[in-house]
């Protein structure tokens, strides 16, 4: 046989990884460090990766209207964002996270560039269907 169909979904798997860019979102109050306390960040950092590597950076500041948005809180700056990286988060946010159909990475890193280091070399694993960790 001179095709392998095994290998369409390969190459198309490597597409999908290379030429789709997606949104991760950092709580922040300096654009340095993870906000500890996602409902009172002062922003989101906005990161577009593609073929993994950051393509876009863009800081979204959280006005007061965003944090009193019942449904979604500050979640609705971020809504096109595919996860959210965290330091400390309680399950409620989380919960919320997930069901705004966004990943809940915590991790114990407090600087953004360590955690996207470890992001971009995909060094975070799920450990359950809500939130994940190093």
């Amino acid at each position: 046989m001179l095709f392998d169909p095994s290998s369409c979904v390969i190459l198309y798997q490597l597409f999908i990884q290379h030429c789709t860019a997606m949104k991760i979102a950092v709580p922040t109050h300096d654009g340095l460090k993870i906000a500890t306390d996602l409902g009172h960040a002062d922003a989101f950092l906005v990161f577009t990766i593609k073929a993994e590597e950051i393509v876009n950076e863009e800081l979204r500041k959280n006005r007061l209207n965003t944090y009193f948005n019942k449904e979604k809180g500050p979640l609705a700056l971020i809504e096109d964002c595919s996860a959210v990286l965290v330091n400390n988060v309680d399950v409620l946010f989380c919960e919320l996270i997930r069901e705004n159909h966004m990943q809940c990475i915590v991790t114990g890193e407090t600087l953004i560039t360590n955690v996207i280091l470890h992001y971009l070399k995909q060094e975070y694993r799920e450990e359950s269907n809500t939130c994940c960790c190093p």
